[in-house]
């Protein structure tokens, strides 16, 4: 699979200057310096608006990414979308980066904000948690801070709780008073004509610019598939930063599965058995033959790890499949012919949905054979069994989605490449011909960071690995006059550093993940500088933290995925029978992904610095582990643990004010 690049030659903006040394952009940003690979990717943006292609660019920390694909944007004319991967982000692009470019370029536009539901205010089950609050013996407890978000659902235009002047960082309390897809009552809603979320989506269908994220633009581009009427409109162009995160997200949201409980809910129906047995059609089973084909399902044991692939149904298994399939598709032409209320149409569209993934998984019996069709699993958990669809890779299924729009695509972010090459992400997202650039940072890594993996620490197996990493950690910190992030691969052990490391920090911060939103803790974590921040998965990126708050990053492992995880584990199999190498081709470069996101934590601007300890001897004691390295910037490997404490002590010292 190559590239490839366009020949025509496209200058960036020469008249004005945008982003020269003197350029329209340095006049009015402080801290604005000339990269030479910002107007590279610039550029590049550019040829893709022109000629409505795609292109793939990695570009590192302090490119300035952003500028480089807004200012093309908006000269371009015509609708965009922008897409991200984070709520963070989205909220930084519209509050700040689009209204400056906008001012700058003298071109006003119509923009437009659009998130996921559960990120506005339902004024219905607001209504409804206010009444259920007054009763409640802790009224009086809540009471100034019920009068604070009374004021602010009564003044706000957008519902949008980033905007919230109180923290809402309990779950259960959030889900109370935002809505899902399954509880919304639509049109019946007695506050449908002030509801956010249809004003959020009926600003979006009238913009010229559109700033959503990664997972509503995957359900516009789905509800479209369905037939159903889009969230997004029609546009020139769609730029999608954060560009790392589409595949696996994809995977999820192209998933599709029938729970046991579904099942059981339709053949409980006596109404729809009745319709379904009167005038029955020859060829059709009866409904006792349904409840006889679910028994069949409910009574299959499961296979060693809960799980079968297609391949491995028996044949009563996959007949009984089939004689639910056909009896679904009867009773749905039966329904067709009866008056449809609005109540009765999601539990149709479920019926639709359940009969057309069984008759797919039936049908589905070599899927290596069938490129790009999905893989048919059957899995036994908790609730039951689920029958799943699931693409072994999502780049079928995106390629076909995106093919529905005439539309140029620009994907960026920072970490795509693995080992100095794009294949492994292109690959992924089916991207047979795009234009591909890789921009580096232009960071003095060599000078302002220390990479260091310890060869004395023990095999990250062994039952005193925790305990040794941990102590290393301890003596670092103290070293260490900033703030210092320990990110581990594992809740499990999280939290055994927070016991061991509970009580031994002196006067330091101790900040762990769960104990507060991941907003609040990094607040506290700059604010209360030397701290020491514990986390998991979500701290490994989207976090941005300047200067001297965080000079040292510690990752306990490299974050290779576990194979006993159900999803981890189908795609090793999936793999396995394509004939290709699950190690080498999925679960190796996605770590290495992982990893360069964790790393990327430590030097977020230009006078940054710090260390990296890695403290897996693998990452330089196996053969794999030089794509590892060959992946991260370039840093200065430290020999020993005393060359870390000093490194970060002189610098530390450098950056007091």
């Amino acid at each position: 699979m190559t590239a490839t690049v366009s020949r025509r030659s496209w200058v960036f903006m020469r008249e004005p200057d945008y982003l020269g040394c003197n350029g329209i952009l340095s006049a009015v940003l402080d801290d604005f310096q000339y990269r030479e690979g910002q107007n590279r990717l610039a550029d590049a943006v550019t040829r893709a608006l022109h000629e409505k292609s795609i292109l793939v660019a990695e570009a590192g920390t302090g490119v300035g990414k952003t500028y480089a694909y807004l200012i093309p944007t908006l000269l371009n004319g015509g609708r965009s979308v922008i897409s991200t991967g984070t709520i963070a982000l989205q909220d930084q692009l519209y509050e700040r980066d689009i209204p400056l470019v906008s001012r700058v370029l003298g071109k006003p536009l119509r923009t437009a904000l659009l998130k996921g539901r559960a990120n506005y205010v339902c004024l219905l089950r607001y209504e409804t948690e206010r009444t259920q609050l007054r009763l409640s013996p802790k009224a009086r407890e809540r009471e100034k801070r019920r009068r604070l978000l009374d004021s602010w659902v009564e003044g706000t235009i957008s519902g949008d709780l980033s905007e919230c002047p109180i923290e809402l960082n309990d779950p259960i309390e959030r889900s109370q008073i935002t809505s899902t897809a399954e509880n919304c009552t639509g049109r019946r809603c007695p506050f449908y004509e002030r509801c956010f979320v249809v004003e959020a989506r009926r600003q979006a269908l009238e913009a010229d610019l559109i700033v959503t994220n990664h997972h509503l633009l995957l359900s516009d581009w789905l509800l479209r598939q369905d037939g159903f009427s889009q969230l997004l409109p029609e546009v020139d162009a769609f730029i999608l930063d954060e560009a790392h995160l589409l595949p696996d997200l994809a995977t999820r949201m192209l998933s599709e599965s029938v729970r046991q409980t579904e099942l059981e809910h339709v053949l409980a129906n006596r109404a729809w058995s009745a319709l379904f047995n009167a005038g029955s059609d020859s060829g059709v089973p009866p409904w006792e033959a349904l409840e006889q084909a679910f028994t069949t399902l409910l009574g299959h044991e499961s296979g060693q790890r809960g799980q079968l692939v297609c391949e491995e149904w028996p044949a009563r298994l996959r007949e009984s499949m089939a004689t639910l399939a056909t009896g679904f598709k009867a009773l749905l032409e039966r329904l067709s012919e009866t008056p449809e209320d609005e109540a009765s149409r999601d539990a149709r569209r479920n019926l639709e949905r359940m009969e057309r993934i069984l008759s797919k998984a039936v049908r589905i019996r070599h899927p290596e054979l069938e490129p790009g069709s999905p893989w048919p699993w059957l899995e036994w958990l908790e609730g039951g069994f689920v029958v799943r669809l699931e693409p072994v890779d999502p780049g079928s299924g995106l390629r076909t989605l995106m093919q529905v729009h005439d539309a140029a695509w620009v994907m960026t972010s920072a970490s795509l490449s693995t080992g100095g090459h794009l294949s492994y992400f292109r690959n992924r997202m089916a991207l047979a011909e795009c234009e591909e650039i890789i921009i580096q940072s232009p960071f003095d890594y060599a000078a302002h960071a220390l990479l260091y993996t310890p060869t004395t620490l023990p095999d990250v197996d062994a039952p005193d690995y925790l305990e040794a990493f941990i102590a290393l950690a301890l003596r670092l910190i103290e070293s260490n006059p900033g703030g210092t992030f320990l990110l581990f691969t594992s809740h499990r052990a999280l939290a055994m550093a927070q016991a061991r490391i509970a009580g031994s920090l002196g006067s330091r911060p101790l900040l762990v993940q769960g104990h507060a939103s991941k907003y609040r803790l990094l607040e506290r974590f700059q604010e209360e500088t030397p701290a020491v921040l514990l986390g998991s998965h979500s701290f490994w990126e989207g976090v941005d933290v300047k200067g001297l708050a965080l000079s040292l990053v510690m990752i306990d492992r490299l974050p290779f995925a576990s194979p006993s995880d159900p999803l981890v584990y189908r795609r090793i199999e999936a793999l396995k029978r394509m004939g290709r190498d699950p190690f080498r081709d999925d679960q190796l470069p996605k770590a290495v992904l992982a990893l360069r996101q964790g790393v990327g934590r430590l030097v977020r601007h230009e006078s940054d610095f710090g260390a990296v300890v890695v403290g897996d001897r693998r990452l330089v004691e196996r053969s794999y582990g030089s794509v590892f390295l060959a992946s991260l910037p370039p840093m200065t490997r430290a020999q020993d643990e005393h060359e870390v404490a000093e490194f970060l002590s002189h610098h530390g010292q450098m950056a007091r004010p």
